[in-house]
């Protein structure tokens, strides 16, 4: 695990010290791995915990941040070529995981900027029915919009993403990375081989 930020500031409510720290997530955790913390209850209100990330695409362990006064966890999916049409839904385990520690549950897609809520008491699991061209129907949770981060908050970011998607296109489309040819028409050469004599 490596820790991101301290937590500082006390909320009114639980949705606006999630948002305020997947804010904030947006402008500092790297966009290819998943980052997050939870919110407790305190005296005045509502404070969210510091940004660790498991350096992971999928996946982040909050388990040291969760005690008796934890009412709410948080945290981003990215937006992969891979993961780009699962992202705005809470994974399976993300739902089981607030039904089953009785939290609310909110999480920040990187590739909408939307800020989505699960509460496992008010919403249903598994409330999206979606076909993902692969001849199969699965069912995801995807909770409710409660807000959405700045498009300058996001520029990092989304600037990442590009440059990611620019390289695997390349990649895959056998192209070489540079974009330099000077003046030649191809955008690279190739050497003449000379038989050794041997």
């Amino acid at each position: 695990m490596v820790s991101l930020i301290a937590a500082l500031t006390v909320f009114a409510t639980v949705d606006e010290a999630a948002i305020s720290a997947l804010t904030h997530a947006a402008t500092i955790c790297d966009p290819r791995y998943e980052c997050g913390g939870v919110v407790r209850r305190v005296n005045g209100g509502y404070e969210a915990s510091g940004l660790i990330t498991s350096n992971r695409a999928f996946g982040v362990d909050l388990g040291e941040f969760y005690g008796p006064e934890v009412v709410a966890d948080f945290h981003t999916h990215i937006c992969s070529i891979h993961n780009k049409p699962f992202a705005a839904f809470f994974s399976s385990s993300d739902a089981l995981a607030n039904q089953g520690l009785h939290t609310v549950g909110y999480m920040l897609s990187l590739c909408d900027g939307q800020i989505r809520r699960f509460d496992p008491s008010q919403d249903d699991s598994d409330d999206e029915e979606v076909d993902f061209h692969s001849g199969r129907v699965i069912y995801l949770t995807i909770g409710h919009i409660v807000g959405w981060v700045p498009g300058d908050a996001t520029r990092s970011w989304r600037l990442a993403i590009a440059r990611t998607e620019a390289h695997e296109s390349r990649v895959r489309g056998g192209a070489r990375a540079s974009t330099h040819t000077n003046g030649i028409s191809s955008a690279y050469k190739t050497r003449t081989r000379h038989d050794s004599g041997k």
